[in-house]
C-alpha cells in the first residue's frame, strides 16, 4: 500500500511538473518575441526575459525558507506565485518595466518550484532504489513539455497575440498548483535554526572539491548556452521566420532532448560519472559550433544534438545529488548549488544580448569560445580523478548507490544539529558529482 501511495504521488508530482514547464516554456518565446515586437531590439528583448533568472541569486535564501515548511505547500505555493505574475502581466504586455519588474518576480516562484520538484519531493517520495528511473521520468517529461509549451506559445502568439498568451500563461501555473494539490504532506524534518545557520551549511558542502570543480565548470557551461533558446528564437526572427515556425523547429529539438533524458541511465552506465559527463559536454560543443553555420538546416541539427547531450547530462547529474544530499538539508545544499549554476543563466541572456552586435558565425564565437574553457576544465579535472581516487580508494563506477548511507555518516560525523555536517570530513569523500 505504502509502494503503491508513492507510485500514486509520483504521477501527481509529474503530472503538475508538466504543467508547470508548459508554462514555463510558452512564457520563454512569448516574451521574447513580444518585448522583440514591441522595442525592435534584440539586445533589449534577451537582457528583459533574462531578468527572470535573477532570482537564482537569492536561492540560498528560498532553500531555507523550502526546508523549513511543507514542501507541498511550498511546491503549490510557487505556482500561484508565478499565475499570480503573469497574470498582472497580461495587463501590461505594452510596459517593458512593469514586464520586466514582474519577470523578475516570476523568478522566485519558478526557483522555488524547480528545487522542490527536482531536489526535495523525490527524495522524500521515492525510495532510494527507485530514484535514477524516476528522475529519468520527470526530466523526460519535462522536455517533452518544453516542445509542448513551445507549440503552444507559438501559435497563440501568432493567432491571439501577447495578452492573451500571457493571460493563459497564467491559467497553466494555477493548473499547475490545483494538480499538485494532492500530494501528500511532507512536513519539515528541519529544526529551526538560524538563517545565518542555514546558510552556512550550504555553502560548506559548497567547499568540497568535487562540488567546486562542478559548480565551476557548469557555471561557464550556462554561461555559455543559459539562454540559447531565446537567442535561437530571435535569430530565427531577424530572419523573417514566424512564431509558430520557430515553435516547431525548436519543439523538433527539444523532443530529441526528451527522448535522451528518458533513456540516459542506459546511456554509458559503466563509465565513471565525470567521464560520462565528459563525453555529453563534447558532443553538445559540437552542437553548438553547428548552431553557429548559418544554414537553417545546419543549426537546426545542431540545436537537436545540444539538447540531446545536455537532456543526458542532466539526469545523470539529478540523480546523483538526490542520493549524495541528505534530504533534510536538500533544500538549503541545493539552493546553494543553482545559485551559481542556473544563476549564471541570465549572465549568458546578457552575453547574448552584447553578441547581437554582431552578424552570421561571429554571434556565436563568445558562446564557443566559453563552452570550449568549460569543457578543458572538466577534461582536466576528469582525467586527475581517474589518475588519483580520492582517499586512495579505487575508482567509483556507475552511478552512486550509499548517498543516504553518506549523508547519515557526514551527520554522524561533523557533529552539531540539524544535520550540521561537515562535507569535508573522511567519511563523505572520494565520490562523483555532477551538475545541471
Amino acid at each position: 500500500m505504502a509502494h503503491e501511495t508513492k507510485g500514486n504521488a509520483l504521477r501527481v508530482l509529474l503530472a503538475s511538473t508538466a504543467v508547470c514547464k508548459v508554462a514555463d516554456w510558452q512564457l520563454g518565446i512569448v516574451m521574447p518575441l513580444a518585448i522583440l515586437r514591441q522595442t525592435g531590439s534584440v539586445a533589449m528583448s534577451l537582457a528583459v526575459f533574462a531578468l527572470r533568472g535573477v532570482a537564482y541569486v537569492a536561492s540560498p535564501f528560498l532553500g531555507a525558507f523550502i526546508d523549513r515548511f511543507d514542501k507541498r505547500t511550498v511546491f503549490v505555493a510557487a505556482q500561484l506565485e508565478q499565475a499570480l505574475c503573469l497574470g498582472l502581466l497580461a495587463w501590461f504586455t505594452s510596459q517593458p518595466a512593469v514586464v520586466s519588474v514582474l519577470l523578475l518576480l516570476s523568478g522566485i516562484g519558478g526557483v522555488a518550484s524547480s528545487i522542490t520538484g527536482q531536489f526535495v519531493l523525490i527524495p522524500e517520495l521515492i525510495r532510494p532504489g527507485e530514484r535514477a528511473v524516476a528522475v529519468a521520468k520527470l526530466t523526460s517529461v519535462i522536455e517533452f513539455s518544453k516542445v509542448a509549451g513551445l507549440l503552444l506559445g507559438g501559435i497563440t502568439l501568432d493567432s491571439r497575440g501577447p495578452v492573451f498568451s500571457s493571460a493563459l500563461i497564467a491559467a497553466m501555473y494555477l493548473l499547475a498548483a490545483v494538480v499538485a494539490l494532492p500530494l501528500p504532506r511532507v512536513p519539515s524534518r528541519h529544526t529551526r535554526t538560524s538563517l545565518g545557520h542555514d546558510l552556512g551549511l550550504g555553502f560548506r558542502w559548497l567547499r568540497r572539491p568535487e562540488i567546486l570543480w562542478l559548480v565551476t565548470v557548469m557555471l561557464i557551461v550556462n554561461l555559455a548556452v543559459g539562454q540559447l533558446e531565446p537567442a535561437l528564437t530571435t535569430q530565427f526572427a531577424r530572419t523573417g521566420i514566424g512564431p509558430t515556425a520557430i515553435s516547431l523547429v525548436m519543439a523538433a529539438g527539444l523532443a530529441v532532448g526528451a527522448v535522451a533524458s528518458r533513456f540516459a541511465p542506459l546511456l554509458l552506465p559503466a563509465r565513471r560519472m565525470e567521464r560520462r559527463i565528459l563525453v555529453f559536454q563534447v558532443i553538445a560543443l559540437g552542437g553548438l559550433a553547428l548552431v553557429a553555420v548559418p544554414q537553417p538546416l545546419v543549426r537546426i541539427l545542431g540545436y537537436m544534438t545540444v539538447s540531446f547531450a545536455v537532456g543526458a547530462s542532466n539526469v545523470v547529474s539529478i540523480t546523483y545529488r538526490q542520493e549524495s544530499i541528505p534530504v533534510e538539508y536538500a533544500g538549503r545544499v541545493n539552493s546553494v548549488i543553482r545559485m551559481f549554476i542556473t544563476g549564471a543563466v541570465p549572465l549568458s541572456g546578457f552575453l547574448y544580448a552584447w553578441s547581437s552586435r554582431f552578424d552570421g558565425w561571429l554571434f556565436w564565437a563568445p558562446q564557443l569560445a566559453v563552452w570550449a574553457v568549460a569543457v578543458a576544465l572538466w577534461c582536466g579535472h576528469t582525467r586527475h580523478t581517474e589518475r588519483a581516487p580520492a582517499d586512495g580508494g579505487p575508482p567509483h563506477d556507475g552511478p552512486p548507490h550509499d548517498g543516504p548511507a553518506a549523508g547519515a555518516l557526514a551527520t554522524a560525523e561533523g557533529g552539531g544539529t540539524d544535520g550540521d555536517a561537515d562535507p569535508g570530513r573522511p567519511g563523505d569523500r572520494g565520490r562523483d558529482l555532477q551538475g545541471s
